[in-house]
């Protein structure tokens, strides 16, 4: 839980910080009148989502470097994809911000070889045993979730060969093998659980929303107490990498 946990944080620190950035006035219009039906306009499908891309970079074009590791356009358009596709979770509509999700998707496959390299340099590489049950895992919990006869389908669906899979899955397991010692796993104090009940209960107000009795959301209060904290952790930890790599980039 905490590993697939951390993954999440660093995969959505750099959108985060990219939207806090930017424009919020249409957000905030939105917010102050009533909200708009986007399910029906934001794209859902793949092929939506391809034409998200911001399109001008090539697969091989090296579009950053750290510590003298190339990132390539292919990843770039890889880390766009993903972006587009979180934009798209929380109500956002992906093609109406190219440069954004080009900005965002840019700082988080930094964000993700600065990790990556950190990892690396102190040892984080997973056991074979390791990376073959994960990998065992990921494959047969796709065949059952698509209903797909054979692994060999399997990797079919998602357009990648097993050694793709295999690199990807390694990648993930080391960075979150690095971050699972790194960050330390937080708690939520009596009094910080209350703090964030009453901003609980102030944005339900402000909605004109039933508000929960404290016992009734003190579970998701804690959770939300403690992610944050272990945010906070990965924002500074990031930084501090940032801080002491080269970091070079090319578009």
């Amino acid at each position: 839980m905490k590993k697939l946990l951390l993954l999440l944080v660093l995969a959505i620190f750099s959108i985060v910080m990219v939207a806090c950035g930017g424009d919020n006035g249409e957000e905030e219009g939105a917010q102050e009148g009533e909200t708009p039906d986007v399910e029906d306009e934001l794209p859902t499908d793949e092929e939506d989502l391809e034409d998200m891309e911001v399109s001008d970079v090539d697969e091989d074009e090296v579009v950053a470097t750290v510590d003298g590791e190339e990132i390539t356009g292919a990843e770039l358009l890889q880390g766009e994809q993903a972006v587009g596709q979180q934009y798209a979770q929380i109500g956002m509509d992906p093609q109406q911000n190219p440069e954004m999700i080009r900005e965002a998707a840019l700082e988080q496959v930094i964000n993700s070889k600065v990790v990556e390299l950190a990892a690396i340099e102190e040892g984080y590489e997973p056991s074979e045993e390791e990376l073959d049950e994960e990998i065992n895992n990921q494959i047969s919990g796709i065949q059952e979730q698509q209903g797909l006869e054979s692994e060999e389908d399997v990797y079919e669906e998602i357009e990648m060969t097993e050694e793709e899979v295999r690199d990807e899955i390694s990648t993930m397991l080391l960075i979150n093998n690095y971050l699972e010692e790194s960050i330390e796993e937080s708690s939520a104090s009596e009094e910080e659980i209350e703090e964030a009940y009453e901003e609980y209960a102030a944005q339900m107000e402000e909605m004109e929303e039933e508000v929960g009795e404290l016992d009734e959301v003190r579970d998701q209060l804690e959770t939300q107490v403690m992610q944050q904290k272990e945010s906070e952790q990965m924002e500074e930890m990031i930084n501090n990498l940032r801080d002491q790599s080269d970091i070079e980039i090319l578009i």
